[in-house]
């Protein structure tokens, strides 16, 4: 019951954030030219890599030895905090001066005034701090104040956005908009600083892990930045370095909805996995953990995934327009491809969890020289398509580094007869709201035949048994407590299942 507690606080955390942003991101677009929005998108883009090159391995590293800490050597916490704290303050000086060298020295990709890339730079410092403290939180599976800084952030956001869309709707206004987000979110989490570990900040007392701790610090730094080039939307860039702005815009668009669309169910069961996994190290109780995770993540992930597919027309017709219709193919693919990337988190927390980053950290590396490659040959070619191609060869590489990586720790893959009969009941379920497509079409369509899917895919789970044990445990606490057509209804359930 934690765990659906944590979750559900996770989840007002993920919605705020992903589908504010998306509101955000459809009122931008609906005010800007496709080549207009493309440019925004690389500034963006340009902004957030900043955040990332501060934040990079630091928010990732605090999560899980907060978590490991808070386990087995509370009274520590302080010290750790402190250590890592002058870490952050050592990379904000030094990523700040790398980017006004670039700034003197007249270095940028996207066409916006000087001084809006200065203030694009202090607020991506606000963003940064904000970020390694609500890591804090993660690791001491305080999820309830990632909620309420979310609540408070994300609504500024949006009113910002509309105001400026009001009034100035250009690049420089949403950019601005962008700004006062950031400063939103640093002054939001300043009434929990409070709330996070006090005591002797010595670095000495963290003793013997000090040196565990920089390794990872550093071999994560090298993960999420390379990671950030290879994984995120750097595709953005090549496009408009290429001149193909409208196209930097679809496949934004596309980025954007289908990261909201995996967010929108196996994101929250995704949230509290690094702490949770952490700690299933310490009890010897990884594989079954992880082999949880990866059924889950599966089936949630599906829950999306098909009707994006079926509908990705309307969804971009109803949210950007008729005019950003190209980018309902980019949206297929990559929704695709990062159903994929969730469904590998398994094998990516298992790495974190028993400190492999290092090598996590080669073979990030590794891939961004090959992005370096594709990108240089492929995506000027052939626009927004060899974007795709480049991003789906870069993470079906990971995929399979990974897997193999992991397997030396223990990880393995769910049976694949589980596995296939969750793809299987997906498969059948979706053969209705196909035959529906044929008489209905628009946004009647989507609704009706994304309800009739999922409807048919929850019952085919409980028919192939999809699922696992909890959720026989969760409706037998349940059944008694419905009404009688619903209790019956769960106790076929758990009869199938057992």
């Amino acid at each position: 019951m934690r765990t659906i507690f944590q979750a559900s606080l996770a989840a007002i955390n993920l919605y705020s954030e992903y589908f504010l942003g998306l509101l955000v991101s459809i009122i931008i677009a609906r005010n800007l030219s496709t080549e207009e929005y493309g440019i925004y998108s690389s500034a963006i883009w340009l902004a957030g890599l900043v955040t990332i090159a501060i934040n990079a391995g630091l928010s990732i590293t605090v999560t899980k030895f907060v978590a490991e800490f808070k386990k087995n050597n509370q009274q520590q916490l302080s010290s750790l905090l402190s250590f890592i704290r002058k870490v952050l303050i050592k990379r904000i000086i030094f990523v700040v001066a790398v980017f006004l060298l670039l700034i003197l020295f007249d270095v940028s990709a996207v066409t916006v005034p000087v001084w809006l890339i200065c203030t694009l730079l202090v607020c991506a410092v606000f963003k940064a701090t904000y970020i390694y403290q609500i890591s804090i939180f993660k690791g001491l599976q305080r999820f309830d104040v990632l909620a309420k800084t979310s609540m408070i952030a994300n609504p500024i956001n949006l009113l910002s956005v509309a105001i400026f869309a009001y009034f100035s709707p250009s690049i420089e206004g949403f950019l601005v908009a962008y700004c006062i987000a950031c400063l939103a979110f640093a002054l939001s989490i300043l009434s929990f600083k409070k709330q996070m570990p006090q005591g002797n900040t010595g670095v000495l007392l963290i003793g013997e892990d000090k040196q565990r701790i920089i390794g990872q610090i550093y071999a994560a730094s090298v993960i999420i930045f390379f990671g950030a080039l290879v994984f995120r939307q750097s595709q953005i860039l090549v496009l408009e370095g290429s001149g193909l702005f409208s196209e930097a815009g679809y496949f934004n668009i596309a980025y954007i909805l289908a990261t909201s669309a995996v967010t929108l169910i196996p994101g929250i069961y995704q949230e509290v996995l690094l702490p949770k996994i952490t700690q299933a190290v310490g009890n010897n109780g990884l594989k079954s953990n992880v082999l949880q995770a990866q059924r889950y993540l599966t089936i949630l992930c599906l829950l999306v995934l098909v009707p994006v597919l079926m509908y990705a027309d309307v969804v971009i017709d109803i949210f950007y327009g008729e005019r950003y219709q190209d980018a309902v193919f980019a949206l297929q693919v990559l929704v695709v491809l990062r159903v994929i990337v969730v469904i590998n988190d398994g094998a990516n927390l298992t790495l974190i969890s028993h400190d492999r980053q290092r090598i996590m950290a080669k073979v990030n590396f590794f891939l961004f020289l090959i992005a370096a490659v594709l990108s240089y040959l492929v995506t000027p070619q052939y626009g927004v398509e060899g974007a795709l191609v480049v991003y789906g060869i870069l993470i079906f590489l990971l995929v399979i580094f990974y897997n193999r990586i992991a397997k030396g720790d223990g990880y393995c893959l769910m049976p694949m007869k589980v596995f296939f009969s969750i793809i299987g009941a997906a498969a059948l379920a979706s053969l209705p709201s196909l035959l529906l497509n044929h008489y209905l079409s628009g946004i009647l369509s989507a609704i009706l035949g994304s309800m009739l899917f999922v409807l048919i895919y929850v019952n085919l789970l409980f028919v192939v048994k999809g699922f696992d044990r909890s959720v026989t445990f969760l409706l037998g606490q349940l059944a008694p407590k419905m009404p009688k057509p619903i209790g019956v209804y769960m106790s076929w359930a758990i009869n199938r299942l057992n």
